[in-house]
Formats: C-alpha cells, structure tokens, sequence
C-alpha cells in the first residue's frame, strides 16, 4: 500500500471516530435536556405558583317558607282532618355595611323579578343598614345580596316567622335564614308517635344537584340505614323534602349530614309535635355549623323544660350548667359515646336562670328543645342550636315578633360587648354596653327599646367572649293564652375568606 493510501485510511478512522463522539454526545444532550416546544403535549411543563387570600362580593341567604303540615288532604270527619288553621307568617330582611344592593324573591325566579329591593339614600358606608319586611307566605324566599367591599360587619341577617291561634300548628316557629353550602349537619329532635319531620333541601343554583343524606340516632352507635334511600336530587331553583320521620323511624333525636354533589344547597327542617287531637308545638332547625368544646345557649326562662341533643364523634365527658347573672351551676355530668346523639332530661329550668353552658373534653355539637305548656294542653317548643362567640354578629327580629335577646359569657373572666338596635328603617335606636363576669347571662328586653319598634340588632364582641340569641314570642298567641317559643341564632358577619393556589403553565397558549 502506497504512502498516500495509508494517509487516506488514517484520516478515514479518525473521522468515524468523532462522527461516533458527536452522536452519542448529541444522544446524551437529548436525554438530559428536551425543550417544552417539543412535545407540547407532555407532562413535563414548568410551572410557578401563586397563592392569593379571596372574599366572595355575592352573598346569598334562603329563607324556608311559612310551616305547613304535612298532609292537608281531607278525609274522614272533618273535626279528624289535619290543618293549618289560621297560620300567618312575616320575614325581616336585613343586611349590613358596605353594600351596593340586596333584593329579595321567590327561590327559583328570576333575581329582576325580585319582590323587595333593600336600599338606603345614602348607601355605601359602613354604617349602612338595609332593612325591608314581607311574608313567606307564598313560598322560600331568597335574598341575594352584592357588597362593594368584603369586611368584618358586612354580610346579610335575616329571619322568618310563622305563628297561628286555631288548628294543628297553633303556637310561633321562627328561623333565621340559611347560607347554602356544599355540607350542611342539623340536629333534629325525636321520629316516636306523634312526631313529623320534613327535611327540606333548597337548591338556589342554576343547575340541578344530587345530595347524600346520612343520619346518625340515639339508639345505637353509628350512621342508621334509612328505610327511604339516602339520595335526593333537588333541581335548579327547586326544593326537595324526605320524610325524616318514615326514614329513620323510633328514634329519640337524630344528627343529620347533607351534602351536595355539585352546587351549594341549604337545608331545614320542619318539626311538628301532636298528640292525638292536640297541638304539642312546632318549629324550624336550621344547620348546625359549630362542633367546640365550650358552648352555650341563651333565652331561656323560668318553667321552660329543656331536653339537651349532644353528639360527639370521639367518646366525650359533658358538663352541663345553668347559668344566671350570678354564673354558673353545675346540673348535669356524663360520659357519652361517640357518632350517637345523646339525649339528656335537664328537667324545668329553675328560677333566675336564662341560659346554659356545655363544657366538653372533645369537640361536640349541641341544641336543644325548650318546651312551653299553653291552656287546654297545648304546647309549644323551640329548637335551638348552641353557639360558640363571634367577633361581629346580627339578627333580624321578625316583623310582628316580640323579642328578648339573651347573652351568656362563656369565657374566664369579666367581659364588656356592645349590643346595638335599629329600627325598621335602618336607624340605631340604642346602643349599650354588656359587661358579665365569668360563666353569667343576662337579657335585655327589646320592647322597652325604642317603644319596641326594634328590627334588627347587632353585637360587637372584640374579646369573642359571649354567646347570644333572640327569644322569639308573638301577640296573637300569647293574647290566645296558647303557649308560643321560638328561639333564633345570630349569623357571623365575620369577613369571608377562602385560599386560592393558582399555577402558571407555560405551555398554555394565551
């Protein structure tokens, strides 16, 4: 092989050395590092992270329409036929602070339709009480209600009312209205003989929902099988109602989840009370929210019976007190077992006393059922939830109620609130300071505020330090000699706030 032929042949190796070097060196770089304009596609996307605090500027309330037996239907004797009776019914509608516009309509209408629009001259301060009164009369009512700004003191308190002299629902059942959420828990008195309880669920929303229901009772421990199904699907602007009674039959009181698939709902039930011919009372329990440690509830008085409804979902020790202006006494301690609704007798509430405290060694839901002896054997009850203390919190008083607001200091010393009443327009009428020693409770009586011509109050407590609620009676049934309670719970006007984590994708076209 000649000279220049070797050359070429060397040359020819040390090419295809470094064409080698040069694609393994590419393969590895391709391996390592792909571009995001290659494959656009793949799960490999850079990203970044944005987390921002949130108050929603819509608030909406659902008011449940006046009570209603169950069955109207005529049949039999006519002295034997279930009624309603003369059954009436008010609304108070009330928001508060900086708010652009609340109106309030028909569930399920069109909000331009909306029969009442709440409104001030000089709206948009932060002083700002709307206030407007109507009935339920023809159905649930929902308020809807648009803040310029979200802050502590903003928000919507509104109430219903439905009272009667004749038939089988003489007596006052009273409510505040609710916020529609994706779950909702209530506790429910008694399914015995006698007892009719109409779950009614409320879908506010433009699109239909399903909801699971899942009821725990007294008997035993655990969630019960209902006989009826555990599922409703409630359509847009619809309500739908499940018999509590037939699906959870027998049972001494019963804690009740709701929860929606899709859309935010709002749920109460309405509880009737008969025995044979006669009227034992009725009333509305709302959501109950608050699962704590330390609770209270207000507006009692002298003569009221008091059944207490406890469930905890660990194994609880619960102390139970009467509390008066002098503080608290002890009445009642147990043991109770947990996912099981507990039902304590605490007997007549004795002289002085207005409210009671629960203290637990784990976190417990409470209410109550206050029942009141009218003439000819009447009766009536309230349903109450126990409470835990808000920094700023309101109630709308009813139109047509008469109304005393009672106040429990559940914290570990002496404590000053104010408490503030308006009128029917809008104007505060009285302001005053709650002072109370540790464990006390007081009422104050709003017919000898402002010749009674009080709408609306609200409580401003910096120290969250004290539980309040109004004690609800009215006129008509009172002028009847029938027995008439109902007791309301305040609505949080604390601001709203929700976390939102927001990624950027770099791979999304904009």
């Amino acid at each position: 092989m000649s000279k220049h032929s070797r050359s070429k042949t060397v040359w020819r190796v040390i090419l295809a050395i470094v064409s080698v070097l040069v694609i393994v060196a590419l393969a590895t770089v391709a391996v390592i590092y792909r571009p995001t304009w290659i494959h656009a596609d793949s799960p490999v996307t850079q990203r970044s992270s944005v987390s921002r605090t949130v108050s929603p500027r819509q608030l909406e309330t659902y008011c449940p329409a006046r009570m209603t037996i169950a069955d109207t239907d005529a049949y039999g004797d006519s002295e034997y036929q279930a009624s309603n009776g003369n059954i009436m019914s008010s609304a108070r509608y009330a928001s508060f602070g900086s708010v652009f516009r609340s109106s309030v309509g028909l569930l399920g209408a069109d909000e331009a339709t909306s029969s009442l629009v709440l409104n001030k001259d000089d709206a948009g301060s932060d002083d700002d009480i709307f206030m407007a009164s109507g009935t339920v009369d023809d159905g649930a009512q929902l308020q809807n209600t648009r803040l310029l700004s979200a802050s502590d003191g903003t928000g919507a308190a509104s109430s219903v009312m439905s009272w009667a002299t004749e038939g089988d629902l003489k007596g006052v059942s009273a409510a505040s209205c609710v916020v529609p959420a994706l779950k909702q828990s209530l506790m429910v008195s008694g399914t015995k003989t006698g007892m009719t309880q109409q779950l009614v669920v409320a879908n506010p929303s433009a699109k239909a929902t399903s909801v699971n229901i899942k009821v725990w009772g007294s008997d035993k421990s655990g969630a019960l099988a209902l006989s009826t199904g555990s599922t409703l699907t409630v359509g847009a602007g619809k309500e739908s109602v499940l018999n509590l009674a037939a699906a959870a039959s027998g049972q001494d009181a019963l804690y009740v989840t709701v929860s929606s698939v899709d859309t935010p709902v709002a749920a109460v039930v309405r509880t009737i009370a008969m025995d044979g011919l006669v009227a034992k009372g009725s009333d509305y329990a709302v959501p109950n929210t608050v699962a704590a440690k330390t609770l209270a509830i207000d507006g009692l008085t002298e003569g009221d019976a008091v059944n207490l409804y406890v469930y905890p979902s660990r194994q609880a020790d619960v102390t139970v007190s009467w509390t008066d202006d002098q503080g608290l006494k002890k009445t009642n301690q147990q043991t109770l077992e947990s996912n099981r609704v507990s039902v304590i007798d605490l007997g007549s509430v004795p002289k002085s006393a207005t409210g009671l405290t629960i203290s637990a060694s784990e976190p417990v839901s409470v209410a109550a059922k206050i029942t009141n002896d009218g003439d000819d054997d009447q009766a009536d009850f309230a349903l109450v939830n126990a409470s835990v203390p808000m920094s700023v919190s309101a109630m709308a008083v009813p139109d047509h109620a008469t109304a005393q607001v009672g106040i429990t200091n559940i914290s570990g010393d002496e404590r000053t609130a104010t408490l503030t009443s308006y009128n029917s327009v809008g104007d505060t009428v009285d302001q005053r300071e709650i002072a109370l020693q540790s464990g006390a409770s007081t009422t104050v009586d709003l017919a000898d505020i402002n010749d009674g011509d009080v709408a609306a109050v609200s409580f401003a407590d910096p120290d969250q330090s004290m539980v309040w609620n109004i004690r609800i009676s009215q006129k008509d049934v009172s002028d009847a000699k029938l027995a008439g309670v109902s007791i309301i719970g305040a609505t949080d006007l604390k601001e709203a706030r929700e976390q939102v984590l927001a990624n950027q994708n770099m791979t999304v076209v904009r």
